[in-house]
């Protein structure tokens, strides 16, 4: 087995150590007290633009600019995020004839130096001017479509139809912009374990460069109990042709309806119907078999099964 260093040997080392990040930490403090330049990419975000105007896309969105100051101020810069955006007022703008805006640089200077200390220089920006380019609103109304992950407890769903309150909306672009814009989904909303009817607020997925009075709909989702309901009901066919006699096997089926609890009562046999017209029976007489389904019913019911699915048949031609 190996020795240990003496204590001795390690505080030694220790002590070098410390002295050196020491020694570090002094230069590199040192060196962030001298001037450094950075530049920075900031996104350009418009205040106050005219109801009637929108935006074009082909305008520039984001600006280069030099700054000039201490490493440390840089540094609280960078670490604070200070340039996510800078924010252009458009209130005092004018615009030109032919539909474009100039941000100064002046203008730019001015929204920067707002969010710089008194010791940083500007040294440049990039591009000197803003010119933005803006388009007349027009107007276009399209469906909206919520796009809904629903997750019922167990015995329960969506029973109805899904509704809006507000199932179209008017949208304000440019023409070029709403020529390729017919609907309008919303943000996803996910449900979990929902046992009632829900009414939900969701985000419109607007695409850039449109805009809406309300960016939010409501949906309302109705939400019920489900429970199954049994009724046995005989196979009719009621335009068999004189002198031909009909043999159905079996001749009553099971209708199996899985129901909202509320509509229990009201589901009752009498609102329940097959009926097959003879001439189906007749194109399936090769195979003696015909796949059945229910001819009368309510029209909120919507899940049935009928067991069995097929029933067989003979089609006898008595003898005149």
């Amino acid at each position: 087995m190996g020795t240990f260093p003496n204590n001795k040997k390690w505080k030694e080392i220790f002590i070098f150590i410390f002295f050196l990040l020491l020694s570090f930490g002094f230069w590199f403090l040192q060196t962030l007290q001298q001037d450094y330049e950075k530049k920075i990419e900031i996104p350009l975000k418009m205040r106050n633009v005219p109801k009637n105007w929108v935006i074009s896309e082909e305008s520039t969105k984001e600006i280069r600019i030099v700054l000039k100051d201490k490493g440390t101020t840089l540094i609280y810069y960078i670490w604070k995020s200070s340039f996510s955006s800078i924010d252009i007022s458009l209130a005092n703008v004018s615009a030109s004839n032919d539909s474009t805006i100039v941000i100064t640089n002046k203008m730019l200077r001015s929204a920067m130096d707002r969010r710089l200390a008194s010791s940083t220089a500007i040294t440049s920006i990039e591009p000197p001017d803003v010119t933005l380019k803006y388009d007349k609103l027009s107007s276009k109304s399209v469906p909206v479509i919520p796009e809904l992950k629903v997750i019922t407890k167990q015995g329960f769903q969506i029973f109805d139809s899904i509704k809006i309150e507000n199932p179209t909306v008017t949208l304000y672009s440019s023409k070029k912009i709403l020529d390729r814009v017919n609907v309008v989904k919303t943000k996803p909303v996910i449900l979990n374990n929902v046992s009632k009817t829900k009414e939900v607020t969701a985000e419109l997925n607007l695409p850039e460069g449109v805009r809406v009075d309300d960016e939010t709909v409501k949906i309302i989702i109705p939400i019920e109990e489900f429970t199954e309901k049994t009724f046995q009901l005989p196979v009719f066919c009621t335009d068999i042709p004189e002198g031909f006699m009909l043999r159905i096997f079996p001749a009553t089926v099971d209708v199996v309806c899985n129901i909202p609890v509320s509509h229990f009562k009201e589901l009752t046999e009498e609102l329940l119907k097959i009926h097959v017209l003879f001439k189906e029976f007749k194109d399936n007489r090769v195979s003696g078999k015909l796949s059945l389904k229910l001819t009368g019913k309510p029209d909120w019911l919507r899940d049935v099964k009928i067991v069995p699915e097929n029933v067989e048949f003979i089609i006898e031609q008595m003898n005149q």
